[in-house]
């Protein structure tokens, strides 16, 4: 199923100094903040596993 990038995402991204991981699920937005890139970058991974996408990390 190719999936509409306005109702499915994970993008990253950085706002003082923390890292913001922005999960869109059939339109409905989650956001979560890590201290570090990489654990910002290894749930969001993780997110785009589960929801099935195939496309590289927005940023």
């Amino acid at each position: 199923m190719n999936k509409q990038p306005w109702k499915w995402s994970v993008e990253i991204e950085e706002l003082a100094n923390r890292h913001y991981v922005r999960v869109i699920e059939d339109g409905a937005v989650s956001i979560k903040g890590f201290r570090s890139q990489a654990d910002a970058k290894a749930f969001a991974n993780s997110e785009r596993a589960r929801l099935g996408l195939d496309t590289p990390l927005k940023k």
